[in-house]
């Protein structure tokens, strides 16, 4: 089993069990939080968009049940000089503090980081949402922490107050918040500024242009460079298991640390492996689905998802979808415009699939459309011949032609 430089699609507890013990230096996940939300997720930078859910069936007790499981994982893997991060926000967060504490030891706890941002929007009846919180654990007394890597400059006011010696080092008389070296009763500011807090002011939420491919819950590389600096050395192995859009992969990448990612997603594995491609890596996704069976092991919502992305499509917005569409195909790749599609994870769909998805196209204005299922009746072909006679213009596409196009690596 490879335990670097490549990203496994699939359930992360599954990869995880097959993994050896204490072989990771550094883990960070920003799993979904227990939010209630469903994202629509637009990857700006690939020809690519897709849906995700962020919902947890059997509330907060369900949802803390099923962290714990990775997270014993995680514990386990990670060596006895590693560190583990955990990144949540307030609907779960003092849940999955006390799991830790039960997993890690209370001993082992280190820090509470406040992630703080500025974040636009809001509500009459709540403060504003501008934070979320990052815990911080050990595995053991013994972890790496580069503290000198997060030293910040000192303030104006500060360094006015102070006197240099004949070598030009700052000092101060009576200084008691981190001293570096006290001579004569002088004590000397560090040369690479004053600690950190466990206050992370990072500014806007969202990452930077550059940086963002549009997916929602993207984390920007500033934050994971704090982090992977901060607990581990070039060379460690940083390790995510819920790796998303490819944030901490990329990072560790660029900061000379091995790697290895998860992530459930097919789409999103295939955002991770073009993220890394930017940065000149070419990185192997095992455990893609390939087979019918595989196919049909996903959830509704990652069926949805795998299937408009092998079509190069996007997801609609929840009023098509409540009236019957699953997304569209994008410009120039299924014709020259946007076409409606309906994704059917069944077999032998029929003819009121086809009537009702008709009756879809009609109230969109459109002309051609397509539907994709594991296969199809005869008296759903019948209907597509019938709808031809009124100008609805409506193709059946079997699940096998996506995969046989998708293994073969191009366009559907």
């Amino acid at each position: 089993m490879k335990l670097e430089g490549v990203i496994y699609c699939g359930d992360n507890l599954h990869w995880m069990l097959r993994m050896p013990d204490e072989f990771v230096d550094l883990c960070y996940i920003d799993p979904p939080f227990f939010s209630q939300k469903r994202y629509e997720v637009v990857f700006r930078d690939g020809e690519e968009i897709r849906s995700f859910e962020d919902r947890w069936k059997g509330g907060i007790e369900n949802y803390i049940g099923w962290m714990r499981d990775r997270v014993e994982q995680i514990h386990r893997l990670l060596k006895p000089t590693g560190s583990f991060y955990l990144h949540c926000d307030w609907h779960a967060s003092h849940y999955l503090k006390v799991m830790c504490d039960q997993i890690f030891g209370e001993n082992n706890f280190r820090d509470e980081i406040i992630w703080s941002y500025t974040k636009v929007g809001g509500t009459k009846k709540k403060l504003l949402k501008w934070h979320e919180t990052i815990l911080r654990y050990s595995k053991t007394e013994k972890f790496t922490f580069n503290i000198d890597e997060l030293r910040e400059p000192y303030s104006p006011t500060l360094l006015r107050q102070a006197k240099q010696d004949e070598r030009g080092l700052y000092y101060m008389r009576g200084l008691g918040r981190d001293p570096y070296v006290k001579r004569l009763k002088k004590t000397y500011l560090h040369p690479k500024g004053r600690l950190p807090g466990d206050v992370w002011n990072l500014a806007l939420y969202a990452p930077p242009r550059g940086e963002s491919l549009g997916y929602p819950t993207q984390k920007p590389e500033g934050l994971l460079e704090r982090i992977i600096k901060l607990s581990s050395n070039p060379g460690d192995l940083v390790f995510d298991c819920f790796c998303a859009c490819g944030t901490t992969p990329a990072v560790a990448c660029r900061l000379g640390r091995r790697w290895l990612g998860i992530d459930v997603s097919p789409t999103g594995c295939k955002l991770v492996q073009y993220r890394l491609s930017k940065l000149g890596v070419k990185a192997e996704i095992i455990g893609l689905p390939r087979t019918l069976g595989e196919l049909k092991g996903l959830s509704g919502i990652e069926f949805q998802n795998w299937v408009i992305g092998v079509m190069g499509g996007k997801p609609a917005d929840r009023k098509s979808r409540d009236m019957g569409i699953d997304g569209y195909t994008f410009y120039g790749l299924w014709g020259e415009k946007q076409y409606p599609v309906q994704v059917k994870k069944m077999e032998r769909v029929g003819r009121p699939v086809v009537d009702a998805f008709e009756t879809a196209m009609e109230r969109k204005g459109a002309t051609k459309g397509y539907i994709v299922a594991f296969s199809f009746s005869k008296d759903a072909y019948e209907e597509v011949a019938r709808a031809k006679t009124k100008g609805f213009e409506i193709e059946l596409v079997k699940v096998e032609e996506l995969r046989e196009k998708f293994l073969e690596g191009r366009p559907a």
